[in-house]
């Protein structure tokens, strides 16, 4: 209370305070706000008989009336909907300026000049008003006092006029606040029971299940009155200490999705995922709960699961007959070349025995990474490049530097080859005996190209008068390859042999 220190009848006080009271609880019930602007105004003018009271509400800068059960229907109709501003009576006055307006005698004040007939018709001789403003300082409505004779307020009456619109603002603000809940309530409600998800509504601690949706109702195949008597283990099969340990992680938020198995009326178990929050009602924590059927999408998954799992076995197999198939070529060949007495044919079967050695390794790189599509340059030249050199008997040193790119299974194979062919190249005929081998490999990327430089410090060979064809088979089935993957092929043979090839990453770029 504003005035307590002031020297004010204690008697009157005590009466408006128990007044005062009444309307506190009025308002703690829920009355509703008409009742509670009726119930003040005619306390006040119980109190004070001379006093004739009004609320004004404010919407819109326009008056509405909010009570006024002792003026006559005539006035309040008249001052229903007007603008507020600096010269509309004390009411629209003092809600414009968000300040108290006493007016002691109508007739004569200017703020009065354009309603001053209405009023006097009504006897009403002088007005106060009171600003009524909300807990941001917003003027929502005006308390105003007449009396039917010119009269100014004593310290009382501004108690009195203060002290009521602080009460009347309380009820307004509440009456806010309720109906924004009581939208709010609405709206959840429709949404919760008009939904054709399936919801529920469950206390966390124990489980019990508050409310539940017509979707519940019919999914679960109980009525409404039994469904909210169950708890939620009656219906989730996993064991109640898990449940509830769940329930607690969903209530503090560390949580909100799960899988579970529930249990219908008529004994089917359905796999379901359980999507859950908490949410306030009547100062209750409470968990609120939509539940999918993932039943038919679970069964799928187990059987994409089991065929991928059928998938893996058959590819091992393969992989397994397809390993033994180049084992046993590449031994045949190997075998027949040690066999053979004619030292061409010998080296023939030699080359053929290299080039499969170079697809098998391939394949083992694609399947042991599990990427039957691409697999990465460096990841498969490097060690090819170090079988191929192992198969010689000298020393060679080799300076490597290879792309991480990408690249398909059949670009691959036919890089593989070709680095077979002319490392091998290299490596049988390029030697010269006064000084150490030397062969770099190179491959990088410019753009959406790949490059790949084998170079060696041998003998060379006159690049002039050199094509493909005329170096023999190996160059040969190089050229072909390059054509292969849309590359071009450019070499020469000056400072010992070096070729360089350009092909496309993606096929059909070029």
């Amino acid at each position: 209370m504003k005035l307590r220190n002031r020297n004010l009848d204690p008697e009157r006080i005590a009466d408006f305070e128990c007044f005062r009271s009444g309307i506190l609880e009025r308002i703690v019930k829920n009355s509703t706000l008409s009742e509670i602007l009726h119930e003040i105004v005619k306390g006040i003018e119980t109190l004070n008989p001379t006093m004739i009271c009004t609320v004004v509400l404010i919407e819109n800068s326009k008056i509405k009336m909010g009570a006024a059960p002792s003026l006559p229907k005539i006035y309040n109709d008249a001052i229903e909907g007007v603008t507020i501003g600096p010269e509309v009576g004390s009411c629209g006055t003092a809600a414009y300026t968000g300040k108290r307006v006493v007016v002691e005698d109508i007739k004569t004040s200017p703020l009065w000049k354009n309603y001053k007939e209405k009023a006097l018709l009504a006897g009403l001789l002088s007005c106060w008003s009171e600003p009524i403003q909300s807990h941001t300082n917003e003027t929502i409505g005006t308390f105003a006092i007449y009396h039917k004779e010119i009269t100014s307020p004593n310290e009382f009456d501004i108690f009195i006029i203060s002290e009521t619109a602080d009460l009347v603002s309380i009820a307004i603000e509440k009456s806010i606040v309720t109906a924004k809940l009581n939208e709010s309530e609405r709206r959840f409600r429709e949404f919760f029971e008009k939904n054709s998800s399936v919801m529920l509504i469950l206390e966390p601690n124990f489980g019990d299940i508050i409310n539940a949706n017509q979707a519940a109702v019919v999914y679960y195949g109980y009525p409404h009155e039994i469904l909210t008597k169950m708890k939620i283990d009656e219906i989730n099969t996993l064991p109640s200490e898990q449940i509830r340990k769940e329930r607690m992680q969903a209530i503090a938020e560390e949580k909100n999705y799960f899988l579970y198995p529930h249990k219908l009326a008529n004994g089917v178990v359905k796999q379901v995922e359980v999507y859950s929050t908490p949410i306030e009602a009547n100062h209750r924590h409470l968990l609120f709960v939509i539940v999918h059927d993932v039943t038919e999408r679970k069964i799928a998954e187990d059987k994409v699961k089991s065929l991928l799992s059928e998938k893996e076995m058959i590819l091992r197999e393969v992989h397994h007959r397809v390993k033994n198939n180049m084992t046993i070529l590449f031994n045949l060949l190997d075998l027949q070349a040690r066999s053979q007495e004619d030292e061409r044919l010998t080296n023939a079967l030699n080359d053929a025995t290299s080039r499969i050695k170079t697809m098998s390794l391939l394949y083992d790189k694609l399947y042991s990474g599990k990427a039957f599509h691409e697999l990465r340059l460096d990841e498969y030249l490097l060690p090819l490049i170090q079988e191929i050199i192992s198969l010689f008997p000298y020393p060679v040193k080799l300076n490597t530097e290879i792309t991480n790119t990408y690249l398909s299974a059949e670009k691959l194979q036919a890089i593989g080859i070709i680095t077979n062919e002319l490392l091998t190249n290299s490596l049988k005929y390029a030697k010269v005996p006064s000084r150490e081998m030397e062969i770099q490999i190179k491959g990088w990327n410019e753009g959406e190209e790949v490059h790949l430089l084998i170079k060696d410090n041998g003998s060379g060979f006159d690049s002039k008068i050199t094509t493909p064809e005329s170096l023999g088979f190996g160059l040969t089935l190089v050229s072909m390859l390059v054509k292969q993957i849309s590359g071009k092929l450019m070499f020469h043979g000056d400072a010992g042999a070096e070729f360089h090839i350009v092909f496309p990453i993606k096929n059909g770029s070029r």
